[in-house]
């Protein structure tokens, strides 16, 4: 028998405010869509904006202030309204820093709010830049997955970065902005000169992209010229097989998928942790899953990773052994056999996600109240008083788990207060159950046994609180 002697008394002071009743909120109207604004050119002298159109929108309204070294901001250009979807500044100054807010305006028999402004940051280039402009020429019909697009530097013997964007990623993103996310993919060999064709590969489907460049030095890591890009193009749409991916259930350890191919061709399906392949395009995902397969085939063959892991028409997967209240992605390709032996794609990527289910963390509390008298022999602190008697055991899907003695006044306390204090402290957590513990108690006294209980995943289970009172039951012990 352990004595265990935490007792906690948490006071509490409540904070009543009051709230007049006859307070009648205005009714809220709907508004048109904010526009999203992306900066289109950033020249020392001059800068651009653009939106897409907004649904229901009538025009847009814009104004444009200057901030200068001391953070003070001037009007730039007063409020104008406009039909058009972008904007062009030709008297900026080098250097100087520039806020266009734009909104969408709501027509007048629409019943509608006008949007938000939308707010974007410019910054022009300050003089010491090269004068290093481009110009591009994007082929014409653009495929499925790839661009050709032709660049013309106007100094040709400058070295340059090329790339091929989502549209969407230069959202809100102003010239310096966009240089700094392209970095992290530039390379010495990546850096080019003169006149060039490039084919850009692994696009996606359906989707708008902008060809960008800019002047860089390797040596400096730092860009040499201001971002010149194209006008937005389309992929087009994919002729090859595609492969519906929905997930039908997320267990605790277990994720089931249907995947339903629009062709006859064989493919492949897993599932991959989110946190392995977060930051991965879906192209390198891909790529690492051929690899793997591919490992398999050197080592058993094509026939007998084929029978086991290619599948054909409608089908369901089913990934066991995965770790609790984890976030998944269900992918699959098209794939089939090379002329060298290998697999080798045949479709894109496609992919659902999802989450593994987490059980709930519990720690069951049996206890009994007797007569302190009965065990002077352990503790004299125990006589004339009663004890309680008790244990402490976590469920399997409990990690770690607290225990708390409290007095009448926890009840006051609100939950998500009671957990975090206690929790907050790692010293005061077990792993293990606890059994044969003893605590002294006065005859007559009240007191709150609260666990809480945290799974493998790091989800807090429901909070428990058993009243335990010190009654004599009138045959040397108590209830």
């Amino acid at each position: 028998m352990k004595k265990f002697g935490l007792f906690i008394s948490i006071a509490l002071l409540t904070a009543f405010v009051g709230c007049d009743s006859d307070d009648v909120e205005d009714p809220v109207v709907p508004a048109v869509s904010k526009p999203v604004v992306a900066v289109s050119e950033n020249t020392p002298t001059s800068f651009g904006v653009e939106w897409d159109a907004v649904d229901e929108a009538a025009g847009y309204q814009y104004v444009v202030t200057e901030s200068d070294a001391a953070g003070n901001t001037s009007e730039f250009c007063p409020e104008t309204q406009t039909d058009k979807t972008s904007l062009r500044f030709d008297d900026a100054a080098a250097g100087a820093k520039y806020t266009v807010k734009v909104k969408a305006l709501a027509a007048a028999d629409s019943q509608l709010a006008d949007s938000e402004y939308a707010e974007i940051f410019v910054e022009t280039p300050a003089e010491g830049l090269s004068s290093q402009t481009f110009a591009f020429t994007v082929d014409d019909p653009v495929g499925y997955d790839s661009a050709t697009v032709k660049v013309e530097p106007s100094i040709a013997d400058e070295t340059y970065f090329f790339a091929v964007v989502k549209s969407s990623l230069l959202l809100d993103k102003n010239s310096n902005a966009i240089i700094e996310m392209l970095k992290k993919d530039i390379e010495p060999e990546s850096l080019v000169k003169g006149e060039q064709t490039i084919e850009t590969k692994w696009l996606d489907p359906e989707t708008a992209y902008v060809a960008v460049a800019f002047g860089y030095d390797a040596d400096r890591g730092a860009s040499t010229s201001v971002l010149s890009r194209s006008e937005k193009f389309s992929t087009a749409v994919d002729p090859r097989m595609s492969i519906d991916v929905s997930v039908m259930n997320a267990g605790d350890e277990a994720i089931s998928a249907k995947c339903v191919p629009s062709g006859s061709g064989s493919y492949f399906v897993t599932a991959v942790k989110s946190a392995d392949v977060a930051g991965m395009s879906d192209r390198e995902i891909l790529d690492a899953q051929l690899a793997a397969l591919n490992a398999e085939i050197d080592k058993s063959g094509w026939d007998a990773v084929a029978a086991a892991q290619f599948r054909s028409g409608t089908s369901n997967y089913n990934a066991s052994g995965l770790s609790i209240g984890t976030e998944y992605s269900v992918v699959a390709f098209g794939v089939q056999k090379s002329a060298a032996g290998k697999a080798e794609e045949t479709t894109r990527l496609f992919k659902a996600n999802t989450k593994t289910t987490s059980p709930e963390a519990k720690v069951q509390l049996t206890y009994v109240i007797d007569d302190g008298d009965k065990y002077v022999y352990v503790d004299p602190d125990f006589a004339g008083k009663a004890v309680m008697l008790f244990d402490l055991v976590p469920n399997e899907a409990t990690a770690k788990w607290a225990v708390g003695l409290f007095y009448e006044t926890v009840l006051e306390m609100p939950e998500a207060d009671i957990i975090a204090f206690m929790l907050g402290d790692p010293a005061n957590l077990y792993t293990d159950a606890l059994t044969d513990r003893v605590v002294p108690l006065e005859w007559g006294e009240v007191l709150y046994v609260t666990t809480i209980g945290v799974n493998a995943a790091g989800v807090t289970g429901p909070l428990s609180m058993t009243r335990v009172e010190a009654v004599m039951d009138g045959n040397q012990g108590g209830r």
